[in-house]
């Protein structure tokens, strides 16, 4: 099991002028698959990650339908995602830089064990 990254709201203002409310988008590392909420759509992708260096393959998403605003930040963010080239991680926070923009997450917080 991976970790949930969060992006970051900072993030998002830098992809687009005017973020929608209540979006969220995010990314796993599953082997060599990346996958995630772009927003509005599921998506996935290959990906390699040698040292501080990373690659995307083409991404893939499912093709819902959602409001302007959220559609635009998908939009930019599987953009700047396909884009990235380096990464810097830590147990709690992912870079991710080279594409469009730069794109920064937050480790999402585990689940309660339930009893």
């Amino acid at each position: 099991m991976g970790i949930d990254w969060v992006l970051n709201d900072a993030s998002l203002t830098t992809l687009v002028h005017s973020v929608a409310p209540g979006i969220h988008i995010d990314l796993r590392f599953d082997a060599d698959q990346a996958s995630g909420s772009a927003g509005c759509n599921s998506y996935g992708a290959g990906f390699q990650a040698i040292g501080g260096s990373i690659s995307f393959g083409p991404v893939r998403s499912t093709q819902k339908a959602c409001a302007d605003q959220v559609m635009a930040a998908e939009a930019a963010y599987l953009r700047a995602l396909e884009g990235s080239t380096t990464y810097k991680a830590t147990a709690s926070t992912l870079q991710l830089s080279g594409g469009a923009a730069d794109l920064s997450f937050t480790a999402a917080a585990a689940p309660s064990p339930t009893r």
